[in-house]
């Protein structure tokens, strides 16, 4: 918990609790209960995740590389974060009991993972970027090899930034309300440096960033609904539906992650410059309600993101239904890319694929020279067009 100062905390729990008393029945039942939803949905979730890109062939790509990321980002927020809250509510106000490791690794664990998953986000619109408005230099810039480079350069450099909160959590012996001694763990922003670097910290890992997003995501829309011509008239209509089908969910991905984080960015900088009387005035009851609410948005985040996948994504939610056994009928026809429409449909007129090998012979036979010659532009034109579509479709 980050706090103005030591004593500013106490004061206010000190007008509201007295000593031995927990929180409030319907503040343990409330996050007890929420905090039970999210773990049990997060890791349901994103357990599937990296087992439905790992199972599908054509589901392992950058993209999905960096989604996989993500989903372990999410996991370790879940398994290691959300179960402290479970022991806070229901412990006295103010005290730690998880000792000193856990502590220091609740918020390094926290405040990693935001950075990490900021890092990723970028990443993969970046991605984006290339795949839509530069698709030529895609194939050489968005590789797995890179894309898994990448994410290992996020977690390190995450790491290395978010190291300063080790040396300002402390966990040490206060005196309590009722005058007895109880371990506390506090992350006290009372000196220049130690404030400096959590606005440092919002500033470089959410403010710039979002603003970065904002302009990237404004270009790939711009570039989806003016560029038509990208795209051969036959398949242009199915190939800005992947195109856009991608970006939706990826977009949905980036606009949660924010108004999910937003909170608690937002109330650390009130804690560490909004003046003490304030902070006094609020009482414990409220300060806390503040910091666990803002702290559920920040988990709900991860647990919400398979269901983002499952929703805005057609491959994601086949694979989802193939994981758990759910049968797909129906489906099937949907399945072959736009580039291949033609011959998923002379082949089911027929059973046999020699007939249909013929008919394909046959037609290629009676073109006239001058014809394939006039057409051969225009062919290779289709065949990267195809390839474009069948690059983004491969990740919806």
């Amino acid at each position: 918990m980050i706090a103005a100062g030591n004593e500013s905390v106490e004061a206010a729990g000190n007008s509201t609790y007295g000593g031995g008393l927990l929180f409030p029945p319907y503040v343990r039942a409330a996050y007890i209960l929420l905090c039970v939803v999210i773990l049990g949905i997060g890791v349901v979730g994103n357990v599937m995740v990296p087992l439905v890109i790992v199972k599908t062939k054509d589901m392992r790509n950058s993209t999905n590389i960096f989604l996989i990321n993500l989903s372990v980002a999410d996991l370790m927020v879940l398994l290691v974060c959300t179960p402290t809250v479970l022991v806070e509510v229901n412990s006295e106000p103010l005290i730690w009991v998880l000792g000193e490791e856990m502590c220091k690794a609740v918020p390094f664990v926290e405040l990693t993972v935001a950075h990490a998953s900021v890092l990723t986000i970028l990443a993969i619109s970046f991605e984006r970027y290339y795949a839509i408005c530069q698709p030529l230099r895609a194939g050489y810039v968005c590789t797995k090899a890179r894309a898994m480079l990448i994410c290992l350069i996020a977690w390190a450099f995450a790491a290395l930034f978010t190291s300063p909160v080790l040396m300002v959590s402390e966990f040490r012996e206060e005196e309590y309300f009722d005058g007895t001694n109880v371990t506390t763990c506090l992350m006290e922003a009372n000196e220049f440096w130690t404030s400096f670097y959590f606005t440092m910290s919002t500033t470089v890992f959410f403010c710039l960033p979002l603003a970065i997003l904002v302009g990237l995501y404004t270009v790939i829309a711009r570039n989806l609904l003016s560029n038509h011509g990208l795209v051969a008239p036959n398949n242009q209509s199915a190939a800005l539906r992947y195109r856009r089908q991608v970006v939706m969910m990826l977009g949905t991905v980036v606009i949660s992650f924010f108004i999910c984080l937003l909170p608690f960015k937002a109330f650390t900088l009130y804690v560490i410059y909004a003046p003490p009387e304030i902070l006094l005035s609020m009482g414990i009851e409220t300060f806390y309600n503040i910091l666990y609410i803002c702290r559920m948005m920040f988990y709900i985040n991860s647990a919400i993101n398979p269901i983002l996948y499952n929703l805005m994504s057609s491959k994601f939610r086949d694979g989802f239904r193939k994981l758990l056994g759910i049968s797909n009928h129906g489906n099937f026809a949907r399945k072959g890319t736009v580039t291949t429409t033609t011959t998923l449909t002379s082949s089911a007129k027929t059973s046999s694929s020699d007939n249909l090998l013929r008919r394909s012979v046959v037609r290629v036979i009676s073109l006239d020279e001058a014809s394939r010659v006039d057409n051969g532009l225009s062919t290779t034109i289709k065949l990267l067009n195809n390839s474009i579509v069948r690059s983004d479709e491969s990740y919806v």
